[in-house]
């Protein structure tokens, strides 16, 4: 099968787009990736993302088990966000993702044409 030399078993990219193919998840991931974040500091860094789906985003990165939310503050209940030993395998990804938008978004683009 072509797929051959990019999947070692049917399914793998299918599972990697399960968590990152939602919009806005790989954004807050690269947020993650320099240090724990809490929910006001993301909603700050990813302009246009609504409360309810940033919190959506980070309910689904803590049940998969690439963050986790950790309590710093009793009262009010303040948590962070950091990535967890899975979450941070991703940062490979990450950055290859980071370079083909580099090499090929229109903007680059023009000025390597």
């Amino acid at each position: 099968m072509a797929t051959d030399n990019i999947e070692q078993k049917p399914g793998c990219i299918q599972s990697c787009l399960s968590i990152l193919g939602d919009k806005w998840t790989a954004l807050i991931l690269r947020d993650l990736t320099a240090e724990a974040q809490t929910f006001c500091a993301l909603e700050a860094s990813l302009d246009g993302i609504s409360p309810r789906t940033l919190s959506q985003r980070l309910e689904k990165l803590v049940k998969e088990g690439i963050i986790v939310k950790k309590l710093y503050c009793e009262h009010p209940p303040r948590y962070q966000y950091q990535l967890t030993a899975k979450g941070e395998s991703l940062n490979e990804v990450l950055c290859k993702m980071a370079d083909w938008g580099a090499r090929y978004s229109s903007k680059s683009h023009e000025s390597i044409a």
